[in-house]
């Protein structure tokens, strides 16, 4: 089976450039801006509408890339205005890591392998690494996971404001319209909750990075062997998720494994599947997609 990076000796090299590097090279000369503790990544436009309405303030992070302030604490990033999937995810990512963020959390939709009720919110808690991003950053062995304490805190506020949740892992892929049959019907079986794009990028950049991160999931849709479900028919989604998912988690989210780059596995704290799966959704399920709102 062949695992990527086509170069394992790239694990623990330095990069040519990092963030900071583009933007002097390329960028209008101001850098990049101070950003708060805590960023979301947001990829549906009704999602950004609903932002854009209730922030007082709007800053550019990298070139065409903006952050709304929502508070103090968290500012929120609409990845779609980019692109979506796992190397916009992980650029977006980066950068606003790089900006200052010691938390970086995921606010987008999912599809259900699972039958769970239309208005749930997901919260992944491992990864099953079929894109290829997280293997430029992580070897195949080592796990990628959200950060526990932060789908703890994530799971209380969204329980709170009356959210049935659920935990499990998620299936990251980037290959929509090869979501086979018996891949569906495997990861079914295992009980994997989700299908996502950008999830294991994600959580493999902040765990290189060392910053604390997570996902939260609309079911956009149902994949079941017998038969697709575009539609998950709930009244209440991500525009209603958005209040309970920025509240104050951000001021005790800085779990920064080891304050550094290249965090060693032994010092992190994040638990998750790590092998890619022997056969190769959508973690936003973005407004690419039929299915979201």
């Amino acid at each position: 089976m062949t695992v990527l990076p086509n170069r394992p000796e790239q694990y623990g090299a330095e990069a040519l450039f990092d963030p900071a590097d583009a933007i002097g090279a390329q960028g209008d000369g101001d850098g990049l801006p101070e950003v708060p503790p805590a960023v979301l990544l947001g990829y549906q436009k009704s999602l950004t509408a609903t932002v854009e309405e209730r922030a007082d303030s709007t800053v550019t992070l990298v070139r065409s890339q903006v952050c709304h302030r929502l508070t103090d604490e968290v500012w929120y990033v609409p990845v779609h205005e980019a692109g979506v999937g796992a190397p916009v995810t992980a650029m977006v990512a980066e950068n606003a890591i790089a900006a200052g963020a010691e938390a970086v959390v995921m606010l987008g939709g999912g599809a259900a392998l699972q039958r769970v009720p239309p208005d749930a919110a997901l919260l992944p808690t491992e990864a099953i690494r079929d894109e290829g991003v997280s293997y430029h950053y992580l070897p195949d062995e080592e796990p990628v996971g959200a950060t526990p304490g932060l789908v703890d805190r994530l799971e209380e506020r969204l329980s709170g404001a009356g959210f049935p949740t659920r935990r499990g892992a998620t299936w990251t892929t980037s290959a929509i319209y090869r979501e086979t049959v018996p891949e569906i019907e495997r990861y079914r079986s295992d009980g994997v909750l989700s299908l996502c794009m950008e999830s294991a990028a994600l959580w493999a950049v902040c765990r290189y990075r060392g910053v604390a991160t997570a996902t939260v999931h609309e079911v956009g849709d149902y994949l079941d062997p017998e038969g697709w479900e575009p539609e998950a028919p709930a009244e209440r989604g991500l525009r209603e998720m958005l209040p309970p998912s920025s509240r104050r988690w951000a001021a005790r989210s800085r779990e920064r494994e080891n304050g550094g780059r290249a965090v060693p596995a032994a010092a992190q704290s994040s638990a998750g599947c790590s092998r890619r799966p022997t056969a190769g959704r959508v973690t936003s399920r973005s407004d690419a997609s039929p299915s979201m709102s």
